[in-house]
């Protein structure tokens, strides 16, 4: 550890994320360590998760219990559910987990049954992420997923109706055959599930997606920009009118509903991750695992990437990251934590920003307009 990190106060992780990388179906557009068929590896798999867990944990323990453990994948919630049990008891016995810790399933909505939800309430999780991404069937043809739209309605439902309240559902737009019509369809719908939390994120492809034999780049099926730049502010619009407060770039949630789990990533705070392709942050070092499934099982306690985070790349993974939070950067705080005051380093490039309408200054906070949000990967460049 270099002398700069060795003077930190490390805290104590308090979230976890896990990675399930068991899928029905793999979606056309997914870049994730993600796989369909190896239904027989999930439970050896777990079995090596806990393994992880109890060498990691032990080898470095962790003092803090944990406040928030989030399911990701994959279809976390395709496997048994006992399989699932089995690593948050490793971790409730390795560091502990708060009585009252955010425990999160990713899911995709056929995968949902009243007897899944028992299940999983029974073992602590009491929140549900579903990736809906579409409510029409024609798109969710086009982008390669498996599930219709009356499934999709189902399984929101059925979530609901067996106690979770506390229910995440996820979209994608900018997909191929998309319009603002239907667009504005998708989003009235699954409002009228009453959703306590919004994700909707712009579609992103994979260098080798296979949506790009379908649909390559330039495809005039894609909606233009012009049709993206509306349907991001219809999104906003629908979302704050249902009460769905906007607090990231790409989510939206009632008072209280907010996500925990990604809060603690968009503050730059260390996180533990365990299983395939899992990414940490723990004791100023970022590291993740191998990314090959079978790798990963024979070898899970060797990462494959691992970094030392300088007080340079500190200070700037901290401006690339709150500035995604729609409250943006208190700069007192930030000075107080960090020991920069941006109105001075970054005084040139604020005011740049700030001209062109892409930044906002009030009260000691600087933000993202709504402007900005649109080209935010460009804006944060200019800071970082």
């Amino acid at each position: 550890m270099g002398p700069l990190l060795a003077r930190r106060k490390f805290a104590m992780a308090k979230s976890a994320y896990i990675h399930i990388p068991f899928c029905q179906h793999k979606c056309d557009f997914c870049d994730f360590a993600a796989f369909a068929g190896l239904d027989d590896l999930s439970e050896e798999y777990s079995r090596v998760v806990v393994q992880e867990i109890n060498q990691r944990l032990n080898k470095d323990p962790n003092a803090e219990k944990l406040a928030t453990v989030f399911f990701g994948g994959g279809t976390p919630g395709y496997v048994p559910p006992q399989q699932l049990a089995n690593i948050i008891e490793a971790l409730r016995q390795n560091c502990g987990i708060e009585a009252n810790a955010e425990i999160t399933l990713e899911t995709t909505p056929h995968t949902i049954t009243p007897e899944k939800c028992a299940s999983w309430q029974m073992h602590g999780i009491n929140r549900i992420s579903i990736g809906v991404e579409s409510l029409q069937d024609f798109e969710l043809k086009a982008m390669g997923r498996d599930h219709t739209r009356a499934q999709a309605m189902s399984g929101a439902r059925v979530a609901r109706e067996s106690g979770y309240d506390n229910l995440a559902l996820d979209l994608m737009y900018g997909l191929p055959e998309q319009t603002l019509e239907s667009w504005s369809d998708t989003l009235d719908d699954l409002l009228s599930l009453q959703p306590k939390h919004i994700s909707a994120y712009g579609l992103t492809i994979a260098q080798n997606s296979p949506l790009l034999l379908r649909f390559p780049r330039d495809s005039e099926k894609y909606p233009s920009e012009e049709i993206f730049e509306k349907m991001y502010y219809m999104l906003v619009d629908k979302c704050e009118a249902a009460g769905l407060a906007q607090y990231e770039i790409a989510n939206f949630a009632f008072p209280g509903y907010e996500s925990r789990h990604n809060i603690v990533y968009w503050k730059n705070e260390e996180y533990l991750a365990f299983g395939v392709s899992a990414h940490r942050y723990y004791r100023g070092i970022r590291s993740s695992n191998f990314r090959g499934l079978k790798k990963y099982m024979r070898e899970f306690f060797n990462d494959e990437t691992a970094e030392e985070i300088d007080t340079d790349n500190r200070l700037k993974e901290a401006v690339f990251l709150g500035l995604r939070l729609r409250a943006g950067l208190n700069l007192a705080e930030f000075q107080q934590k960090y020991g920069v005051d941006l109105l001075v380093s970054k005084a040139r490039e604020i005011d740049k920003l700030q001209s062109f309408g892409l930044l906002d200054l009030t009260a000691g906070n600087l933000k993202l307009t709504q402007r900005g949000v649109l080209i935010s990967n460009s804006v944060l460049a200019e800071l970082i």
